[in-house]
């Protein structure tokens, strides 16, 4: 594994992570598992179909991915990213459906988040240390109508991708 070199992070990158607190709280309106400890969260909403898919799409669409995460509600762990029961996994995610996502916690020492949502439900989103690399994104959260998505990494830390 290679040092971590931290880059500063584009005053604009910044300002699309405050700007997406300031529209807090959202409706989850889809939670589910992707491919390996992958999981999506579709929040808002409903603003068009996919072209391809036909899928609704929705205000926001947080990709959560190469990072170790795990979901609690009322104090205690109920899913984690190495759960191997697909089934189980959306089960439980599909618990949020419904809840609203009110905080987006960002600990920079850390390189740490945690979202907080009703329904006593929060979860954690570290760094995968064992298969880590330090320009592994954590998430993206693509916004509706826009060409390019707010990314993070502990190396880049938050910035645009497109």
């Amino acid at each position: 594994m290679s040092a971590i070199h931290y880059l500063p992070t584009p005053a604009r990158a910044l300002d699309r992570y405050e700007a997406f607190k300031a529209v807090l709280p959202q409706k989850v309106a889809q939670a589910r598992r992707g491919v390996g400890g992958f999981i999506t969260l579709d929040l808002g909403n409903v603003r068009g179909k996919d072209a391809i898919t036909e899928q609704a799409q929705f205000d926001w669409h947080f990709w959560i991915y190469m990072c170790d995460w795990d979901l609690h509600k009322n104090g205690s762990r109920i899913l984690w990213r190495r759960e191997s029961d697909n089934a189980l996994a959306g089960a439980v995610l599909s618990q949020l459906e419904g809840e609203y996502l009110t905080a987006f916690e960002y600990d920079e020492h850390d390189d740490c988040f945690e979202l907080h949502f009703t329904g006593g439900f929060h979860l954690n989103i570290d760094p995968d240390f064992y298969g880590f690399e330090p320009t592994d994104d954590l998430f993206m959260l693509f916004e509706f109508g826009k060409n390019d998505c707010l990314s993070y990494s502990p190396e880049r830390r938050f910035y645009q991708a497109a």
